[in-house]
């Protein structure tokens, strides 16, 4: 290689062995200076950007120069560690917790101070008079879920050196009453569905039908796409959903914007169709306006300005329904419900409802209809009754 370089210019000469001619090479010099500098101080700038990213995101070893009281700890938990790995409206519930509840009764406390027997007392007082409204304590799994927010900013403050202990771990609560779920009957399901005319219109009830006969969340429901719909295969895919989500803005107000998310699990699952839901998914895509139908991304179901059906307006035509069929206590969620209750009746494995579900595993599914139906139980008493009971195992009962 051969240099050669003036004022203006920087020229050099290749020899590659196998080449009869060599190879030159001229190149301004405000170019390659502005190369040679740029490559030379790239390590440089790299250790500044990192040290910047540091001081910005706190995730030096000693974020405070004193010990912080817990409203500061939290507080800066949930700016620095929840914001940056959870969904908004778990960052949304977080913020919830701390600011509403945990720091107006612990939020002064500094943060080594805090003890079992305090987060105790805390958790005995918000069950006996807890609720913002005045209206009596929370329940158990909203407690627990408090504790759990303070014992995930501990885990973090224990990781940095800040305290040398979690006093979250020896927390007792009070026992937990599980309310029975209501679900539809076998009649009250049939008057429902029967009341539903599955033509394409605005403000559908077909909504309704998707929940009873394949378990998605309503907002799994209303995140449906027409490309989710795969007739040919008799299934929906479900990997959206769309909700309301809590949001806190930079200057404090806070709004509730629609939020197209991952579901629950953060799963993909494909939902396979029963006949009747197939066939009322048919009739509505095959009413449909072909200009809309064929426009995948667009939502399966809409309000009459085109718009997303979101959840707050499916629920509310859903219960305009219950009461002309005079059915109360029914919820949306109270269709998935059923149709858990319907499949397991049939006796359709745990697993694989635990999968159409889209839990996470099947424990939360044993625990959520682990309980025998009225119908289910009926039936099975009947194989007590003596003249259910064939003669020959009657005689075998005898001797």
């Amino acid at each position: 290689m051969v240099f050669n370089v003036d004022s203006n210019t920087f020229c050099f000469t290749l020899f590659f062995s196998g080449f009869s001619f060599p190879l030159s090479f001229c190149v301004r010099m405000r170019y390659w200076n502005f190369f040679v500098k740029g490559v030379l101080s790239m390590s440089n700038k790299k250790r500044v950007l990192a040290s910047q990213d540091i001081l910005r995101y706190g995730r030096s070893e000693d974020p405070f120069d004193h010990m912080p009281s817990l409203e500061e700890w939290l507080l800066y938990f949930l700016e620095h560690f929840v914001r940056l790995s959870a969904k908004p409206n778990t960052y949304a519930s977080f913020r919830s917790y701390i600011c509403s509840h945990i720091c107006p009764l612990l939020g002064d406390y500094p943060l080594n101070d805090i003890t079992e027997s305090i987060l105790q007392a805390y958790v005995n007082i918000k069950y006996e008079r807890g609720r913002l409204d005045g209206r009596g304590g929370l329940g158990v799994k909203t407690l627990k879920e408090h504790i759990m927010v303070l014992k995930l900013s501990f885990k973090r403050a224990i990781q940095l050196g800040i305290v040398s202990y979690d006093p979250c771990r020896c927390v007792e609560y009070p026992r937990e009453v599980k309310k029975e779920v209501r679900v539809l009957n076998v009649q009250e399901q049939k008057r429902l569905t029967t009341a539903i005319t599955p033509v394409y219109k605005e403000n559908s009830m077909v909504p309704v039908l998707v929940a009873i006969h394949a378990g998605l969340r309503i907002g799994e429901v209303s995140a449906l796409r027409i490309e989710d719909i795969c007739l040919s295969k008799r299934q929906i895919q479900v990997d959206e959903s769309l909700n309301r989500v809590m949001t806190y803005k930079e200057d404090g107000t806070v709004c509730c914007p629609l939020i197209y998310q991952s579901t629950k699990s953060s799963r993909v699952r494909k939902v396979p169709m029963n006949e009747e839901l197939y066939k009322a998914l048919k009739t509505y895509l095959d009413t449909m306006p072909r200009e809309r139908r064929e426009d995948p991304k667009a939502p399966l179901f809409h309000t009459r300005n085109g718009n997303v059906m979101e959840p707050r307006r499916i629920s509310y035509h859903m219960h305009r329904l219950l009461r002309k069929l005079d059915i109360h206590d029914i919820h949306f969620h109270s269709l998935r419900h059923t149709f858990a209750t319907r499949a397991l009746e049939a006796g359709i494995p745990i697993k694989y409802c635990s999968t159409m579900l889209g839990h996470a595993s099947t424990g939360i599914t044993e625990n959520l209809y682990a309980n025998a139906s009225e119908e289910q139980l009926r039936k099975e008493i009947k194989k007590l009754d003596i003249s259910y009971i064939p003669v020959s195992a009657a005689c075998r009962i005898v001797q």
